[in-house]
């Protein structure tokens, strides 16, 4: 073999593997698909959140509805606010814990900005 074709088929085994070898987000999300994404933090603030295949997301809160894009990053879970435009004492993008969670999971993290204890609940049902 050349050396050429040596260090071609070199080059092609170290290349990196394409973006499809990483599950993929949907894959990761399913069981939010048809699932409420119950959020609560101790100041009393609460909100439903429904995340659809599309990457979209819809939100009830304390502070009105909402709605957005979703997408993972990092193994957590981002979301950016379309509408209405968030105020500007908050961040226009929030990622947190979530990817991997079934039906009935609770889990807690840490609000980015304030770093404010948050509860997280996946229900069944939306």
């Amino acid at each position: 073999m050349s050396r050429l074709a040596a260090a071609l088929a070199g080059a092609v085994l170290l290349a990196p593997r394409p973006a499809a070898a990483a599950p993929a987000a949907e894959a990761v999300m399913q069981p939010f698909f048809g699932a409420t994404l119950e959020i609560d933090n101790l100041e009393g603030w609460h909100a439903d959140r429904v995340l659809a295949p599309d990457h979209t997301y819809r939100q009830t809160g304390s502070d009105g509805p909402t709605s957005g894009t979703w997408a993972v990053e990092g193994g957590k879970l981002c979301t950016v606010q379309d509408k209405p435009a968030p105020p500007p004492d908050r961040a226009p993008r929030y990622c947190n814990l979530g990817p991997g969670h079934q039906l009935g999971d609770k889990w807690q993290d840490r609000d980015p900005v304030t770093g404010n204890a948050i509860f997280f609940a996946l229900t069944p049902g939306r």
